[in-house]
């Protein structure tokens, strides 16, 4: 019996991940076909990936054989992916980053302020394009009713 619920669990999970939009580190969306050759693959990566490589912000796509190269560079890295679920992180990260530019550029120190627009403005781009897929949402649901 449990087995049977699991996979129910297991199933609808997947269906509101083929619907969540997905972006990458700049803010691009992902778009997979669950219904193409690698949709299958996709999931069981995906799924795969949530249980081993979780973020604080998002999801890893690095093939679980890789070792990332990155430290703690989600977000410059290609196979970051995230979605809406995540957006309170992104906006404190957001905050946070612009204050550490603000005073790494208040001491002089143009290295690390540099380092971080690149992740300010990814966090941009992320944000922006979630709240937009939130908002379209929200009116397409509007509209039903």
């Amino acid at each position: 019996m449990t087995a049977h619920y699991a996979r129910l669990s297991d199933t609808t999970v997947r269906e509101h991940w083929e619907k969540a939009r997905k972006v990458n580190a700049e803010g691009q969306p992902v778009q997979v076909s669950p219904d193409g050759p690698l949709g299958d693959a996709a999931w069981t990566k995906q799924h795969l990936s949530r249980a081993t490589q979780a973020l604080p912000n998002g999801y890893c796509e690095l093939p679980m054989v890789r070792i990332c190269p990155h430290a703690n560079s989600c977000l410059t890295c290609p196979m970051f992916v995230t979605t809406a679920e995540f957006l309170p992180q992104h906006r404190d990260q957001q905050q946070a980053t612009l204050q550490i530019i603000s005073a790494a550029e208040a001491n002089g120190q143009a290295r690390v302020a540099e380092m971080n627009r690149q992740v300010a403005g990814n966090l941009g781009k992320i944000i922006a394009a979630l709240e937009d897929d939130r908002s379209e949402g929200k009116e397409a649901a509007a509209g039903a009713s």
